[in-house]
């Protein structure tokens, strides 16, 4: 998996303080990046899944959903700050189940990153 600049990842944190609108804008972000590639997959996933959350006060049942499956069945994963602190094996073994995760799920994505897209897109 590619690794980000620490600029990128740390925009990818900076959801603590963002408004509702600035949300549905990274939002969009993230479902453009996931459209286009995988990297940053886990990251981007428990972002949106966040981001369902604060915006609907639950991400389930809506475009957000796919996202908060994702990001519980993912969350022993490594996130791309932690990376450079674990094990080439653990990145390994992590990087398969991050692949099957992507296989199972991916018309999913790419259905939910449609969604906020087309809901978001005009903020």
């Amino acid at each position: 998996m590619p690794h980000m600049s620490a600029p990128v990842i740390e925009k990818l944190y900076a959801f603590e303080t963002m408004s509702l609108e600035q949300e549905k804008i990274t939002a969009c972000e993230h479902a453009k990046a996931l459209l286009n590639n995988n990297s940053l997959f886990v990251d981007r996933v428990t972002e949106l899944s966040y981001i369902g959350n604060r915006i609907y006060g639950q991400c389930w049942e809506t475009e957000f959903h796919v996202f908060g499956l994702i990001a519980s069945e993912a969350d022993h994963l490594p996130l791309e700050k932690v990376r450079p602190f674990c094990s080439k094996e653990f990145l390994e073994k992590s990087d398969k189940e991050v692949s099957e995760l992507i296989d199972l799920y991916s018309q999913d994505i790419r259905n939910a990153c449609k969604a906020i897209l087309s809901k978001f897109s005009n903020v």
